[in-house]
């Protein structure tokens, strides 16, 4: 296996989790190794059993092999399984995995943790397509095309770097379409976090309720968080009661409450609201996968595939995010 033709170095190593070889990647600190099936089906096991005790053996391995990323990879029976770890917000275990495997295998986890599974037979066509037949090679080759067939934008960074050619970008305003929002303070007590997962970040993200912090819901049920000032100079509010039949919604938002587990369905707190008439965005069509990764959300970040749109607001060029394909015909037009 010609592992360096793919920007990893072989290391040794010897490891209650597997003794033998691994693979270093060079760009990231990330490892990928074979790991003795047995040991990872208890690290499987705990992630649906004991995910503080999953969350000592994941600093404990990361620490080990030094690395913030760890992939292990074993077979099971008539399947190909695989476990991702990882330490920073810089990449979701989920969405990692999402992109190796998902389209024909298996996939659950969230941002830190997370597991695949897919049928050997399955897998071996998709790797016939690469023209490859080791299973750890189609495992590195993936690995780096993860990192390298994306665009990585820093938001505040692209604001300066970039101002011309957001310029040069199509404006938009949103249709005259109900929206709906919520109040982080109908949710949840000042200071204390809620869980939320939504259409663009199926690993969710967390929120601290605030009277500053409200979320906003989409025509199809997107969900995101919006700060006080910027839900006021765009939307108009209403006291219409959010009718989640009436929109139709493709998903029906509800957080969970932390420590508690508490759910909470949104739409028994959620209002509509309109779009300000004149409030317009830049907008450029995406061409491959790309990652925005928003001004001070603790590297947060937002996915976008080909054919989604990049928007960015007029009047501060560093508020830049990702709107779906889909969601972006149904609710902007052009100006």
């Amino acid at each position: 296996m010609e592992f360096e033709k793919y920007d990893f170095s072989r290391i040794q190593f010897n490891h209650q989790i597997n003794n033998g070889i691994g693979f270093r990647y060079k760009e990231e600190r990330l490892v990928v190794i074979e790991a003795i099936d047995t040991v990872a089906e208890e690290l499987v096991d705990l992630l649906a059993e004991n995910r503080d005790l999953l969350t000592e053996r994941q600093e404990e391995l990361c620490r080990d092999f030094d690395c913030d990323f760890l992939l292990l990879t074993w077979k099971e029976q008539e399947e190909d399984r695989c476990l991702f770890f990882s330490n920073t917000k810089r990449v979701r275990a989920l969405e990692f995995l999402d992109y190796l495997i998902s389209e024909f295998g298996l996939v659950k986890g969230d941002a830190n943790v997370a597991s695949g599974r897919i049928a050997t037979a399955i897998l071996k066509v998709q790797m016939a397509g690469l023209d490859l037949t080791d299973t750890m090679e189609f495992m590195l080759k993936m690995t780096q095309s993860y990192f390298e067939d994306c665009d990585w934008i820093e938001a505040g960074d692209y604001a300066q770097q970039h101002i011309l050619d957001i310029q040069a970008m199509q404006k938009y305003t949103k249709k005259q379409i109900p929206w709906a929002y919520v109040k982080s303070l109908d949710v949840a007590e000042e200071g204390n976090k809620f869980f939320i997962k939504s259409l663009e970040n199926e690993s969710g993200l967390t929120i601290t309720a605030g009277a500053d912090t409200y979320i906003m819901i989409g025509c199809r049920g997107e969900i995101y968080d919006i700060s006080r000032k910027k839900f006021e100079s765009t939307y108009e509010e209403t006291d219409q009661v959010l009718d989640v039949f009436e929109m139709m919604l493709d998903f029906l938002p509800a957080v969970e409450t932390i420590p508690e587990g508490e759910y909470i369905s949104l739409d028994e707190t959620a209002r509509l609201c309109y779009p300000k008439r004149g409030k317009e965005i830049y907008a450029c069509q995406l061409d491959k996968r790309t990652k925005v990764f928003p001004v001070n959300k603790n590297q947060e970040y937002f996915l976008g595939r080909p054919g989604d749109y990049m928007a960015v607001r007029p009047d501060d060029y560093s508020d830049i995010y990702i709107i779906q394909r889909e969601i972006f015909s149904q609710t902007y037009e052009e100006v």
